[in-house]
């Protein structure tokens, strides 16, 4: 008598075939599964594609890494509903978006903010101060293009803060007295912190008028001789804004 296996038979009809149908029971399980390895695909292959993107930031003083944030910024604008050029919002937050990846490189002054030259963005290296310059032309889905920074710019935008916060304080002062601000009063807040007028400003109070506030910058090894104007205004409690000189 042969031994027979132990267990029991499988006939024909019970033996799973490869073109069986998957049980009703566990078919929203594999749906379930399916989508779920679908999206996390989606997720790494966006996450993948971010971060080569992105690799050039690993060099912070290099032209790429700043490109990377100015294209990043050029998709933003072209992609919005509707398209437009490049705004300072838009390179603001490609900034934000690529700031935990590389905090070295400061958006030093954004679209709009360096008088001449309003399409032009700057960065500078916060540990070599090497300086990064992007020109956006004025034109939707335009190529934003790396181009020599002004060191005389640089430096004006140095000291610009300072000397707009004079020019508010000497406003401020003209109006605790209820008048506007004349020339003499600029003279006087400009002396208290050491900073030339050239020429002296003579307006008197309520005809407003536009100063030019002239002082040295050292960057480095280099001194530059910086010229910025304000144009006061004829009103007590006005704002002062910087003009052309």
């Amino acid at each position: 008598m042969s031994a027979q296996p132990h267990g029991h038979e499988v006939s024909a009809e019970q033996a799973p075939t490869t073109n069986s149908p998957v049980p009703a029971q566990h078919s929203g399980w594999f749906r379930s599964t399916f989508r779920d390895s679908s999206r996390l695909l989606f997720l790494a292959t966006t996450a993948t594609t971010l971060l080569s993107l992105a690799s050039p930031l690993a060099e912070a003083a290099s032209p790429p890494a700043a490109l990377v944030m100015a294209r990043y910024a050029v998709a933003t604008a072209t992609h919005d509903q509707p398209a437009h050029v490049v705004i300072a919002a838009d390179v603001s937050n490609a900034v934000a978006t690529f700031t935990t990846l590389n905090d070295q490189l400061i958006l030093e002054y954004n679209l709009g903010n360096l008088l001449g030259t309003p399409r032009v963005v700057g960065w500078i290296n916060s540990s070599t101060y090497a300086w990064t310059c992007v020109s956006f032309p004025n034109s939707i889905a335009g190529s934003p293009q790396i181009v020599p920074g002004s060191g005389k710019a640089h430096a004006a935008l140095l000291v610009l803060p300072n000397l707009l916060n004079l020019s508010r304080n000497a406003v401020a002062a003209a109006a605790s007295h209820h008048k506007a601000v004349s020339g003499a009063d600029v003279a006087a807040a400009a002396a208290s912190v050491r900073t030339s007028l050239a020429p002296k400003p003579t307006f008197i109070a309520g005809q407003g008028g536009k100063v030019r506030f002239t002082t040295k910058v050292e960057t480095g090894s280099n001194t530059f001789a910086v010229f910025i104007c304000v144009q006061f205004p004829r009103t007590a409690y006005g704002i002062p804004v910087q003009v052309s000189c």
